[in-house]
């Protein structure tokens, strides 16, 4: 009895929690688009119409939070791929992850804008990228196995494709849908049928990766 009365007070709790959580996360994903990362914690407290001290339950600073918009904006982008990209087509795939990233960055300026300046090794961050390199690994496989790509295409090759649909992004926005058109571009450069323009440097290593976030962060 005394079992069943702890679940069912403990269990409305968790909702409340998972709610609160998610209303904290749309208000500062919303205020960081529209006044940058300095808004403080009380900003975002009043704009999700919670108290300041639910807000400091779930983040101890603003930096937690950052990585909380930032992971929350990864899972969704990996749910995203999983629902409609891993069981197409070997090239309907590669297009289904680029077109989802592009609309992601396109709708949400706030959270993209957070790609070069968040602290990418918080473990919530780190689980979120390490399900979507998994998820955009195989489907860059499959795809190369297929010929449907340029053989010599790496997955870090995508991450200077998507650094670049964050620039088209900021160049485009306001402009409904313009991004698409730069996407295109970018896939016909992938495909891996037909003449194409040899590369004549090499893919970027992990290593360089690392160096190029450190430079933007500091």
């Amino acid at each position: 009895m005394t079992t069943t009365t702890s679940a069912s007070t403990t269990r409305p709790l968790r909702a409340d929690a998972a709610r609160n959580r998610a209303l904290i996360i749309d208000a500062a994903r919303e205020l960081f688009a529209q006044r940058g990362l300095e808004v403080t914690l009380d900003d975002v407290a009043a704009h999700a119409g919670v108290g300041v001290g639910t807000v400091y339950r779930r983040f101890a600073n603003r930096e937690e939070l950052i990585e909380g918009v930032f992971a929350d904006h990864l899972q969704k982008v990996a749910a995203r791929i999983r629902s409609v990209a891993v069981d197409a087509d070997p090239w309907d795939s590669v297009v289904m992850v680029l077109m989802t990233i592009g609309e992601h960055m396109a709708a949400d300026r706030g959270t993209a804008a957070l790609l070069t300046s968040i602290d990418h090794s918080a473990p919530a961050v780190q689980a979120a990228k390490s399900d979507i390199e998994a998820l955009v690994t195989g489907i860059v496989e499959k795809a190369k196995a297929a010929n449907a790509i340029r053989p010599e295409i790496e997955l870090t090759d995508l991450f200077g494709v998507i650094c670049m649909l964050s620039a088209i992004g900021d160049a485009t926005q306001g402009i409904d849908g313009a991004w698409r058109r730069y996407v295109e571009l970018l896939l016909d450069s992938l495909r891996g049928d037909g003449p194409r323009v040899p590369l004549t440097v090499p893919a970027l290593t992990h290593e360089q990766l690392l160096e190029i976030h450190e430079r933007k962060t500091h």
